[in-house]
Formats: structure tokens, sequence, C-alpha cells
């Protein structure tokens, strides 16, 4: 807003007051036009109220004492002032575009544009009305409106800056990078040095593929400053795009050397090297890292991630156990921890840990779910069940831990129990994929209920249509209905998806075996038993590798 000047204050005060109320009115705002300069608001704002005594009708008090509140944050206090001042002036420029942007500021965009609007009447040259005009277009996303407003700037002013900017903004918004680099380049020809320019031009060349002249326009900022991070955070990020990591984390140490303060760099250093499985390097990064800040959670995770990866098993569960139960970063911790504990032998020290912890969150369905499958995993089904069933009297509709104690139940062999569960999942989520596969797939495998399994089965994979085990029972009920072809095209997707599973394996055995390609049989047969671990399922599966043998020569 342009600023009332001392040597006009004389016009524009009223002629109508008299000399006495005249001169203390002038005395008055010259004081509240000083403080405010000095930002003294409390001051300025008394100084004012009493110019405005001498002279109450004045619209330009008015608006210099709205805009002390403005500047004070006091949006609700200046609005008033304003509307006065309007009412007394309907011509004064200042009121109008300071009401105008408290509009706008409060989301009332019909009020700020009318406002606008009327300083446009007043002059039809006035930049800062059609700035602010096409601002609130742009916000309400009518794009063809806020270039219409800045062309109107660009008939008295084509080489506007920040006009010619907006313009390519708008243009780079609706995907016409032709044409927002047209006025790019326009503003890069006034302003070669124009950071906001350079910066989206490199963002265009990053999202059409063109990393390297992206980097060539962020490499522009970091030549007129050197101490830009947005460029070179931009610089770093695309050499993770094209996995160059050593020259991302080169960018991120000269970024980390303009500021020493943003840790953040560091982290994205200690990651980098994670990915690269420089375990130490990455241990190093977070361990100081934590020194500076020991309540960084997501720090702690990643340095219990490093310590997983170089396989020092003790110090990173003793990471992950330091990470407060209450942050986001637990629910990643005892996931991975379970697995490390599992993977480590040291299933028993996992049961105590976790059971510890559910002393502290009772109502953690993801510390029950984890150490019911510890309990798994020593094929304590029992106990796990019971687990979960504490679970569920604790988490009554968590659906999860109801599937999971479900398929405990199948484990023990009580297939029938393990339906009642799943059948309480779909009485909450009938949409539920996995309980409804677990059904489709029970029924079709004791041959019954064809028609209505094979239904849910195509509800669960139209949920997850990429999940082999879902695919490999769509699959198993065409086994059982003789439709062998549909059943071996979905099987061999089946398989690709998860070429480690027993029973997927086995199950294009028998598909082979049906359709008489007893090689093939042999095959998958032989491939099953190598990846099948319960004893009395590599019985099955090596008889009837043997019912096959003769007839595969």
């Amino acid at each position: 807003m342009k600023r009332l000047v001392t040597c006009v204050i004389f016009v524009l005060l009223p002629l109508c007051a008299t000399a006495n109320d005249y001169s203390s009115s002038i005395l008055s705002f010259l004081k509240g036009y000083r403080s405010e300069v000095q930002g003294k608001y409390d001051d300025a704002i008394e100084h004012y109220k009493s110019a405005l005594r001498f002279d109450p009708k004045s619209s330009d008090i008015r608006s210099e004492l709205s805009f002390s509140y403005i500047k004070k944050g006091e949006i609700d206090k200046a609005e008033p002032i304003l509307q006065e001042a309007v009412k007394f002036n309907e011509n004064s420029r200042s009121a109008l575009i300071l009401l105008g942007s408290i509009y706008s500021a409060k989301g009332e965009f019909d009020k700020a544009k009318i406002m606008y609007g009327k300083c446009i009447v007043l002059n039809e040259e006035d930049t800062e009305a059609y700035l602010y005009l096409g601002s609130i277009y742009i916000g309400e996303k009518k794009y063809e409106e806020a270039i219409k407003t800045y062309d109107k700037i660009l008939t008295y002013d084509s080489d506007n800056l920040i006009t010619l900017y907006y313009i390519g903004r708008i243009k780079a918004e609706l995907k016409q990078y032709g044409e927002a680099r047209k006025y790019y380049n326009k503003v890069l020809e006034i302003k070669p040095n124009f950071e906001p320019a350079l910066l989206d031009m490199g963002n265009i060349c990053e999202i059409e593929g063109n990393y390297t002249q992206a980097i060539e326009y962020y490499q522009k900022v970091i030549v007129f400053d050197p101490l830009n991070k947005k460029a070179r955070s931009k610089i770093a990020d695309i050499f993770i795009k094209q996995r160059q990591y050593d020259r991302a984390i080169n960018e991120f140490e000269k970024l980390s050397d303009v500021d020493r303060d943003d840790l953040s760099v560091r982290v994205k250093i200690g990651l980098l090297h994670l990915e690269q499985e420089r375990y130490d390097e990455a241990i190093r990064e977070f361990n100081i890292l934590l020194a500076t800040k020991p309540k960084n959670n997501s720090v702690r995770l990643y340095l219990a991630l490093a310590l997983k990866g170089k396989g020092d098993a003790r110090r990173a569960i003793d990471e992950f156990l330091k990470i407060d139960t209450k942050s986001e970063e637990f629910q990643t911790a005892i996931k991975s921890l379970t697995l490390l504990y599992m993977k480590s032998g040291l299933i028993d020290e996992g049961i105590k840990k976790l059971s510890a912890l559910l002393e502290i969150k009772k109502d953690d369905a993801d510390i029950y779910m984890m150490l019911a499958t510890l309990y798994e995993e020593k094929n304590d089904y029992p106990k796990g069940i019971e687990v979960l069933e504490q679970a569920r009297r604790n988490i009554p509709e968590n659906l999860d831990l109801l599937y999971q104690t479900g398929m405990l139940y199948e484990k023990t062999g009580d297939t029938e129990r393990a339906l009642t569960y799943m059948e309480d999942v779909l009485k909450i989520d009938p949409e539920y994929p996995n309980a409804l596969n677990f059904i489709g797939y029970t029924w079709a495998d004791k041959g019954i209920n064809l028609d209505k399994a094979e239904e849910m089965i195509k509800k669960a994979l139209a949920k997850k249509p990429d999940d082999g085990y879902i695919i490999d029972s769509m699959g198993w009920v065409y086994y059982k209905k003789g439709d062998f072809d549909k059943a071996l095209n979905e099987l061999q997707k089946a398989y690709e998806r998860l070429p480690e599973d027993p029973t997927i394996a086995e199950h294009l055995g028998d598909i082979y075996a049906s359709l008489k390609e007893y090689g093939k049989a042999k095959e998958y047969y032989e491939k099953s038993l190598t990846l099948e671990k319960n004893e009395d399922k590599k019985k099955a599966i090596g008889e009837k590798l043997k019912g096959i043998e003769d007839k595969a020569k």
C-alpha cells in the first residue's frame, strides 16, 4: 500500500476542521506515523485515535489506524474501522485495498473482489488491485479469469515481472508447459537471477524427465545465491531418482555446510548410506544426530534398522526398545523387533519383552499381533490364541485381531472354529478380503459351495487384485469345478507372484497331473517338497510324487 507522506498530509486532512483541531490532528497523526515506522504499534494506535478525535470523519486516519491494527495481527479490530472509512469516503483507495485484503484473508472472496473492483474503477492501471484480484481467482482455480485479469496489467506494463511470472505459474499448473516456458523466459530476460522462475523451469524439466537441464536451472540459482537450500535439495533429489547416491550425498554435504543447524540434511545422508548398505557410515550419522537430539524417535528407528542390516541384532534390539511407545515410529519398530527376535532365535526373549510392553500399552493391537506371531513361530498355537483372545476383550472391534485368531485356530486343525471367526469379521466388514478368501478357499478345498466360494474370492480379488494367495484360491476353485485350463492360468499367475510358496507349487502339480502332463507335475511336486516345512504335508506331497513318477518317464 502506498503510504501517506508528510508533504501531502495537509492536503488530505479536511479543510472544514477548525484551525486548532486541524493542527492537533496533524500533530497526532505525525506522532502516530513515526511510532508506526518504529514498530511501536500500540503507541501509533493511540496517536491515530487522538487524531481521529480531532477529525472524526477522516478516512485516511482510519486507514492508518486500521493498518496499525493489521500489523499487530488484530484484523477483527481493523475491519470495522475500514468499513467506516469507506462509508465516509467511498473513493478512499487505501481503505478499499486494505478492506479487500482483510476479506481475502478471511476467505470472503466475493466481498474482496468488490473492493478490488472499486479500486480498478478509480484507476484502470491499479496494478496492486489487479494482482490481488488475480490471486483470488487462482485460489478459486478460476485460471482463465486470473489470466484475463493479469493480461490487463500487460496492456499498460508489458514487462511487469510479477504478472508475467504468475501467468507462467498458471500455465504450468494447467500443464501447458510450452506456454509456461514462454512467460518464464521473458521473466528471465528481464531479470536473469529471478529465483522463482529458475526453480519453476527446473521443476518443469524434472516433470518432463529432462534431469540434466533441470540441474542446470538449479545450478543457476546457486550461482546467484550460493546459500540457496531449495536448489541444492532439488539437485540432490534428482540424483536420488537416478540412483546416483554418492552424488546425492555430495550435494547434501554441501547443503549441510550451508546450514549446520538443519539436522534433516544429515538424516538424509544417513538414509542414503543405509540404502546403499553402508551400515557403518549410516550408524555413524545416526549416532551423531542422536547425540544432539536423543529423543528423536525417527533417527532412533533408522539407527536400529542400520544395526539390524549390519547384523548386530543385540544392539538393534536395544535401540528398537528405546523408541517411545507413544510415537508413530513405535508401530514400525515393534514389527521390525518381532522379525529380529525370530531371525535371531531369541523368541523367548521376545515373548518376555512384548509381554512387558503389553503391561504399558494394553490397547495396542500390534503388540498383541506380534506376540501371537512369536508364539506361532514356536508352534504354540494355544498360547497365541490366548493372547489374541485377551486382545479381543480389550479391542473387540479390531478386524485384524479377529482374522489372526481364526488363522491360528486353523493351524490347530479347528477349521470350523476358524470359519466362525472369519464370519465374525465379515459381519463387521463384508468386504474384508482375507476373510472372504479364507472362507472361499476352505469351501473349495472341501469341494462344497463352489459357486458361492467363487463369488467370495472374486470379491476378495476386487479388493486385492495382485494378491498371490487369493489368485491361488481362484485357481483352486476352478480346479475343483473341473475347469483345468482356467485353473492353470490362475495358478501360474499366483506362482509368478509367490514362487517360494509350497502350497501353490503343489497346486500346480495337481493341475498338471490332472492334465496328464506328468513331467510338469513332477517338477512342481519336487519344488513343493523342497519348500514345505510341515512333515505331514511333506509326506502327502511325497505320496503324490510317487504316484506319478512312473507316468512322468
